[in-house]
């Protein structure tokens, strides 16, 4: 591969951490920057809220109609987001530590990927031999 073409090593680990999930310093007005539990927990109790609040607009109820009850069903939603959100992460760290126990066991057949610039595409991708019907001549029979 083309020297040029190749990323300096600062680079590829500036964005390996900036992608990765709860690597980025949490502030509360950048719900991006937050864990994924209490994103999940936000957004559950937010539509909650949200729909609690058309449901009032539709039936024309005042804005507190039932708000206690409405607070205690839309914390209850915001928890069932937060365990939903535990349970991602913990699917996703467990997947994570499967493949990675794997790649360490075989490690010979993922050497094609530890070149971290990657390979050509012509390393890649098959050869392509167009079959047309009106190159019927060609065609092995």
């Amino acid at each position: 591969m083309a020297e040029r073409t190749r990323a300096d090593p600062r680079e590829i680990k500036r964005r390996e951490s900036h992608l990765r999930a709860a690597v980025r310093h949490r502030e509360l007005r950048d719900p991006f920057t937050w864990e994924y539990r209490w994103k999940m927990a936000g957004t559950i109790a937010g539509l909650g809220a949200a729909s609690a609040h058309a449901y009032n607009i539709w039936t024309r109820k005042p804005w507190y109609y039932a708000a206690f009850p409405r607070l205690a069903a839309i914390s209850a939603l915001g928890y069932v987001g937060y365990c939903a959100g535990v349970l991602r992460e913990h699917h996703n760290k467990t997947r994570d530590a499967i493949v990675e126990h794997y790649i360490s066991l075989h490690p010979e057949d993922f050497d094609h990927i530890k070149d971290r610039n990657g390979r050509p595409w012509s390393n890649v991708l098959l050869p392509w031999y167009p079959h047309r019907s009106q190159y019927t001549k060609y065609d092995a029979k």
